[in-house]
């Protein structure tokens, strides 16, 4: 529930909106008293959301979580079934808010969209096409 959390202004602080997101949702679960264990695993899920690859093979959670993404956006997916939970659930154009949300943050904070990460894609794709208005063309 909180995997892009990072991304709200209030949480614009100067690392990537996942490590932003990880620690936010790490200091919630401590202040309800969760135990250090489940409080790392939801920051290690939250943190590499984003990392295919590594998400995949470091622990179950990171695991599930990176899995929903790939779901949440496409692939991996029934057409059904997708086409039912977003008639259920409208997307809101996720992919548009989400992916101007992030580049617009990294714009300013710099440090916040390493070359080779997602965020720094985004970035690359708003920089080579600045014109363009519809979903990031690298989301």
């Amino acid at each position: 529930m909180l995997h892009d959390v990072g991304c709200a202004s209030r949480l614009n602080g100067p690392e990537r909106f996942e490590v932003e997101g990880a620690d936010a949702a790490d200091s919630l679960l401590r202040d309800f008293n969760v135990p250090d264990t489940a409080a790392h695993d939801v920051w290690q899920a939250i943190a590499l959301h984003t990392s295919p690859g590594i998400a995949e093979r470091i622990g179950p959670l990171p695991r599930l979580l990176r899995l929903a993404v790939l779901i949440d956006f496409g692939q991996r997916i029934d057409v059904d079934v997708r086409d039912t939970t977003e008639n259920m659930l409208p997307r809101l154009d996720i992919e548009k808010v989400l992916g101007d949300t992030v580049v617009e943050q990294a714009l300013k904070e710099r440090g916040k969209a390493p070359a080779a990460s997602w965020p720094g894609i985004l970035v690359r794709a708003k920089l080579e096409n600045p014109e363009w208005d519809g979903v990031n063309m690298a989301f």
